[in-house]
Parts: structure tokens; sequence; C-alpha cells
């Protein structure tokens, strides 16, 4: 038994023209819906069905270039497209799949091809009773079945549709209805490709999912679209958000944290953090008497940290604390856009889930920390708001907990496995000495850079000035990392600007050209065609079109020809045949 999957498409329509091949982040909308069938029936044997009609030709031309199976039939009988596909492939079943199904569920077709493979049901369809989203229709009919009961129509409404005769006529045939219970609240949502405002909200869904988009499943395919627009509290003026963290440099001093802040606002830092405690609520006096005492000695008061915060906020830079102390959190709180959880809370679970029950964004450092702990605590404080499985309210911070760290130890590319285990965003904190490691977690696509700051390491003995930055390397850094950012560019594969503008995509690629005089009504051969720049008439891609085609009047050499006007396409072509 062969179960064939049709992907029905015409070019030419009437509300979205051109629709399944119009570009979404550098890809065809066919090319996605293509991606999602694979990757639910990678076996399956899968052909495209659209018209005999001269609109059609380019969704003929990606099937070739794209080695997809294409097939032609009626352009308003689609009901009769469908079946006569189905016929000309010998498919015991046909899949049917519509070419506005951009967000096909592959897991959804996954599901209801296994229960057609047992052969107990003539129709298997999950349309009745739309407990799916619109554009995540999946139907897959008996052709022997199919056929005879769209004998009984010749309705155009219903050759149009395909299966709405049988949506008519319950008592035909045996059914199976697939329920959706994975998202049930996603019943009835818009995501067909259907209107220029569909298209327009897909790509902002796309948008949102980044390289991820392949993989989405139904669920997260309803949140991404049924989520409120919202700042990135993430970004900075030169592309990641550049925090300067004082901490306890003052040491306790107020008058060197203020001259601090000041330095850190000039630098050019978009955030200025510092550490928020009281060495009573911090640190056992028992079990650790001289790091009590530690911290005891670098506290600020209440009023100096609201000036200090004040001093940021006049400035326009951010100002934030890591708090470790609740009571202190209350009111300090209306002075901070966002929190930071240092590494030694990563697993001080009660006090995470007040700051989460607080709905503030969340930045979340990791030193210390396994991936199970690291994802354990992601879950933690997902469970308390669902709001931070979102990128922009939760950012996970790869860090290494000790000052000064070797290269070796800065990890990185944990960043990598985070973005993949997470799906959140990503970013670095630095304790390192020098400028390297926050260049090349930049350059990796980190969202958050934290970096400590001082006034100046000459002559100071607390650990954390060795691993600090001053105002000119901040200044410095920034500039390099504005550079970072705009080489990185964005995910999305298109031709640049700068090569459009001097087209070459036209003077780079090659063009398909006689290499010889061909006269009026000969038939093209593999000899006479030579490709050559710049890619003018026929495309090199379609030279298997030129060969075998006839030559619709006398052909020039090395100038550009096209089908229809200089040649006709005869169809297959014999490669061992000579020249007529």
């Amino acid at each position: 038994m062969t179960i064939g999957i049709v992907l029905l498409c015409r070019y030419d329509s009437k509300r979205l023209p051109g629709k399944i091949l119009r570009d979404i982040r550098g890809r065809s909308l066919i090319s996605y819906i293509v991606e999602r069938i694979r990757q639910a029936a990678p076996e399956r044997p899968l052909v495209v069905a659209t018209s005999t009609a001269g609109s059609d030709d380019p969704i003929a031309g990606y099937c070739r270039r794209a080695g997809l199976k294409c097939f032609r039939g009626s352009l308003d009988d689609v009901a009769g497209r469908f079946l006569e596909c189905i016929v000309e492939n010998e498919w015991d079943f046909g899949v049917r799949i519509n070419g506005d199904n951009l967000f096909l569920d592959p897991q959804t077709l996954h599901a209801m091809l296994a229960i057609a493979d047992t052969d107990q049901f003539d129709f298997v369809t999950n349309v009745p009773g739309r407990t799916f989203p619109y554009g995540m229709s999946v139907e897959i009919v008996r052709a022997s079945f199919y056929r005879t009961s769209m004998k009984t129509t010749t309705e155009p409404s219903h050759r149009e549709h395909v299966t709405s005769w049988l949506y008519e006529n319950p008592s035909l045939g045996r059914r199976y209805v697939y329920q959706n219970t994975s998202c049930p609240e996603a019943a009835g949502l818009q995501l067909a490709i259907d209107t220029p405002e569909d298209l327009e909200r897909a790509c902002q869904i796309l948008d949102r999912a980044g390289p991820a988009a392949g993989t989405l499943n139904l669920r997260q395919i309803y949140e991404l679209a049924t989520r409120k627009p919202q700042p990135n509290p993430w970004k900075g003026a030169a592309g990641p958000l550049l925090i300067a963290e004082i901490g306890g440099n003052h040491e306790g001093d107020f008058t060197v944290a203020q001259a601090m802040c000041r330095q850190a606002i000039d630098s050019g830092a978009d955030c200025v953090k510092f550490q928020l405690y009281r060495g009573d609520t911090l640190v056992s006096s028992v079990e650790s008497p001289d790091r009590h005492k530690h911290f005891q000695k670098f506290e600020l008061t209440r009023e100096q940290h609201i000036h200090l915060a004040g001093m940021c906020r006049l400035a326009g830079v951010v100002y934030v604390a890591s708090v470790w102390d609740l009571d202190l959190l209350d009111w300090v709180d209306p002075y901070m856009d966002f929190y930071k959880i240092g590494s030694g809370d990563l697993t001080a679970w009660p006090l995470l889930r007040e700051f989460a029950r607080r709905g503030k964004p969340i930045l979340l450092s990791t030193g210390l920390a396994t991936m199970d702990e690291v994802m354990q605590t992601v879950a933690c404080i997902q469970e308390v708001d669902a709001r931070y499985m979102q990128p922009e309210m939760l950012c996970v911070m790869q860090c290494t907990s000790m000052y000064p760290i070797p290269d070796r130890d800065a990890n990185l590319r944990v960043m990598d496995s985070f973005r993949v285990q997470t799906g959140l965003a990503v970013g670095y904190s630095d304790h390192t000495e020098g400028t390297a490691a926050l260049r090349a977690a930049a350059a990796m696509g980190a969202q958050v850079l934290e970096f400590h700051f001082t006034d100046s390491r000459e002559g100071k003995t607390f650990r954390d000035h060795k691993v600090s930055l001053v105002a000119e390397e901040v200044r410095q850094l920034k500039d390099e990392i504005r550079q970072i950012s705009a080489l990185r560019g964005n995910d999305v594969k298109l031709p640049q600007v700068s090569e459009l503008e001097n087209s070459h995509e036209i003077s780079f690629r090659r063009g398909a050209y006689l290499r010889q005089f061909v006269k009026a009504g000969e038939i093209i051969g593999r000899r006479d065609v030579i490709l050559l720049r710049p890619a003018l008439g026929t495309d090199a891609r379609e030279t298997d079109l030129l060969l075998g085609s006839r030559a619709l009047h006398d052909l020039d050499p090395l100038r550009a020809i096209r089908e229809g006007e200089d040649y006709v396409c005869l169809g297959a072509y014999d490669s061992d045949a000579e020249r007529v």
C-alpha cells in the first residue's frame, strides 16, 4: 500500500498573487511547506500539483530547480487534478496539503499517516469541527473511494475545494476525524496564507522564531502567533546590551561609587550595575565569619543606592543591581527595569520565585552550574510565570565564577547550547582579563555582555579590579562591538544591497547562450549551447529546457535567447540525438 503526498498550489491567487513563491526570510513559502512535510514523512513520495496554465509556469520552474516532482492538470477542477495526480503515480492513498499551509504541523501529519497506514479508513481528516488552526489542514483519502465519490458531483465549488462534497455527505466511506488535543486553544486560529495581512502575520511569527522556524510545533506556533509585542530589553546602542558591573569595586566608599558611576556612564555603557546586600542576610557569621565581615564592609545604604540609580536614570542609562536580600528589593524595585540573578543564587529557588512573581525581565547567570541545574532553574522561573518562556523576558548568561579565569574556562560555546536547549536569549558575563572574550561572545550572538568596571586597576588588591575594564577600554570595546554587530548582520540569507545596486546577480551569474548559428526550425543540441556571463535571457539553471527545443527563427550566437520568443521547448531531450 502506497500513500503519496500532493501539495496543491497555483501562482495566480486572487487575494495574494504569487503567494506560493513569495519570499519569507530569504526562502519561498513552498520551501517551508516542503521542509515541514519532509520532517513528518521523509520517505513518502511528494508531488507538487499545479495547473497547465501559463500562469503556473513559475511553479513548474521552481520545482525543476528544487528537485521536486511536478504534476500539471486542470486549473479550475482542483479535485480532478488531485485525483489525476494520485492515479498517475499509482498511489493507493493521496494526502491533500494546500499551498497556503505554511505552518503545517509535522507531528499531526505523521500521526494521521500512521492512522491511514492501518488501511481501516477511506478518509482521514482533521478539518470537521475545526479543532486545528486554519492553515494546518491535512486530509488523506483512498484513491478508489475518492474516484467513486466525486463521480456524483459536477458542482464547480466542490470541484474547486476538493473535499467539500465529502463534508456534505458524512455517511460516505469509513472516516477518522483527527482531533487537536495538544493545543486545543489554537482551534480556529487564522494561520493560512490567503491575504497580505496573513503573510505579514506569518513573517512576524517566523521572525520571532528565528533559525528554529522550521522545527516549530503546534503549541510553539500558537504561542508565537498570540504573543503580544514586547520591547527587547537586551538591545544596546551597539547591538548587545553592555552592562558595566561596578559591583563591589567601590569597596564600601560612596564617594568612589559615585565617581565610578559617572565614569561608567561616560564610557558609553548601556547599563550600570551594582550589588545590593547586607552581610547579615547573605553570609553566616558563624560558618564564614571573614566573608561575613567582608560583605558588611562593602555595604552601601538605601539612600546611597537610590542616589546612584538617580544618576543613571538622569543620564539616560539603565540602572540595575543584583539584589541578594528580598527586603531590599521592595524599595529598589521601582528603579530597575529588569532583574539580575547572580550565579550564586541560581539554586536559591525561593528567592527566584519571588523575583519571577514580580514579572520583570530576568538576567540569569549560570556560573558553577551543570546544564541540568540551569534547565531546572529556568523551569522553576517559568512555572511561576509562563511569560519567562519568551526571550524578551529571560536571558541565560554563560558565566564562570572565578576571578580571573583562564581563556579555556570562558567556554563561550555553551551559549549555543543554551540557545538550542531553552529557546531564550543568551548572554555572557565576563571574568577574563582584557576584552577578547567579550568580542568573541558578541561575534557568537550574545545579546547581553556584562563586564566588571573600575576607575583604575593600579594599586588595587580587591580581586574584581583585576578583571575590570576602565572607561577608555569600554569606549573602544563599544566601537568594536558596533562593528561586530554590523558584520554579523541577521540570519536571513538574501542578496545584499551592494550586490543588487551593482546588478551583480546578473553580471556574475551565467546564462545559456548559443555558441553557433542555429536556423529557424532546427533542434538545439548540447553542442550548440555554452554558459556565459551575464545571466540574460535563459538562466543557466534552465539549460535542460533549452536542450531539445526548436528555434522559432534564425538565432545568432552569443545573444540572449528566451523561451517563447526565440525557441519553444519540446519536452525530454536525447543527448545522443543529432540536431535536426
